[in-house]
């Protein structure tokens, strides 16, 4: 897992301070913007908890996700979103107040859909992060089994074996039925002691005799025979 290098205590708390000096200086001209949309002195005051620390919060939320992670890129796009709609918001307002430009009745119905838009974003990224993911048990390599790959290919069609022969469909499906999902593959010691079991029969050692005896289709007990023969 992944450590990331803390900061000194002291960056903290130089970043709290800028942070809410940044925040305090921005906080006049967005409250001067919900006037002018005509909201009350006291609904207004709301304005910079909108525009400011909403942007604060979006970068905050995007920062807390990892790249590639489910909604990731939604939250980027809301922080670009955030901070461009509160620096628009700051230019704007100092226009204003200098007198370069007066308001309108477009820039009334932007400042009025700030609130709508900030409260949609934020739900966003709250349900996303409250959502639970899924428990991962990671099993390390050297203790997983060793799986047969050819354990669940029901429908591969029939090849001849390594002798020529093919075994009964009745045997097949027998062979089948046997079969679990996941079964480790056999071990060199079980090959040996599948084929000293047919010889004591007085059976050939065939890829088929052993996939029948050893309960595996036709196609693994023929890879059998090979590790059996290069043994």
């Amino acid at each position: 897992m992944p450590t990331h290098a803390r900061l000194p205590w002291y960056a903290y708390v130089v970043g709290a301070v800028v942070l809410s000096v940044a925040l305090a200086m921005g906080a006049p001209g967005e409250y001067q913007l919900a006037r002018l949309a005509g909201w009350g002195e006291v609904v207004s005051a709301g304005m910079p908890v909108c525009m400011s620390v909403y942007a604060v919060v979006a970068v905050w939320f995007t920062e807390s996700k990892r790249k590639g992670e489910k909604g990731r890129g939604t939250a980027i796009v809301g922080a670009i979103g955030a901070l461009g709609m509160t620096l628009a918001g700051q230019v704007v307002a100092h226009w204003i107040a200098a007198g370069y430009m007066t308001t309108s009745k477009e820039l009334v119905a932007a400042v009025s859909s700030v609130p709508a838009i900030v409260a949609g974003h934020v739900a966003h990224m709250v349900i996303r992060s409250a959502k639970p993911k899924a428990a991962v048990v990671e099993v390390p390599a050297d203790q997983a089994p060793e799986v047969d790959e050819h354990q669940d290919q029901d429908d591969e069609p029939i090849q001849p074996t390594l002798d020529g022969t093919e075994p009964p469909v009745d045997e097949v499906a027998k062979a089948r039925a046997k079969r679990r999902p996941g079964r480790p593959t056999a071990t060199d010691e079980e090959i040996r002691q599948a084929a000293d079991t047919l010889i004591g029969q007085g059976k050939a050692v065939t890829g088929p005799a052993l996939a029948k005896l050893l309960g595996r289709d036709r196609r693994t007990g023929s890879r059998y025979l090979s590790r059996l023969q290069n043994a």
